[in-house]
């Protein structure tokens, strides 16, 4: 089985694939004196391209703890995907743009910390995340609505990719 080692979310590692958002360390708040203002509101900090919608469907997602093996994976190839929110750190897979079909020897985990947010790059391979640890975590899938039956293709690896430390 091919293995993979999960890597901490930097802008040099993540950038091919997408952006990530840590919401507690996003710049400065819009109209706020100082970090002391009781309200304080980020907004823009995720930019989504969907090519045929003007829809944004929220999609709450439930991860059971299971193995972290990627056995399957998929693209969408005109719509950019966010996820995130999770209540508990969760790891997911990418692999590059450009290609019909994936190559698994492309692929690169990364651990997104509860909270945090990443959007996903149009045409970059990805599936649902596994969550860290032994407790099931729930967050968010942000897409046009129905892009699962409209713009996904959907590929099951012939061998699986551990996900390793």
């Amino acid at each position: 089985m091919r293995r993979i080692r999960i890597e901490e979310l930097s802008l040099e590692a993540f950038s091919p694939f997408g952006t990530y958002l840590n919401p507690l360390d996003c710049g400065p708040a819009l109209g706020a004196r100082d970090d002391q203002e009781p309200v304080r509101f980020y907004p823009d900090r995720i930019l989504l391209l969907f090519e045929h919608s003007n829809i944004v469907s929220i999609s709450p997602l439930v991860l059971e703890p299971r193995e972290p093996v990627v056995s399957v994976t998929e693209i969408h190839t005109h719509t950019e995907e966010a996820i995130g929110g999770f209540t508990r750190d969760v790891v997911f897979h990418v692999g590059p743009a450009g290609n019909t079909e994936p190559d698994p020897g492309l692929f690169r985990a990364f651990r997104l910390p509860a909270g945090w947010w990443v959007r996903i790059r149009r045409g970059v391979w990805h599936h649902a995340p596994f969550v860290v640890g032994s407790e099931a975590t729930v967050g968010i899938v942000v897409l046009p609505p129905a892009t699962y039956t409209s713009d996904c293709h959907v590929v099951e690896l012939e061998e699986g990719i551990a996900i390793e430390k």
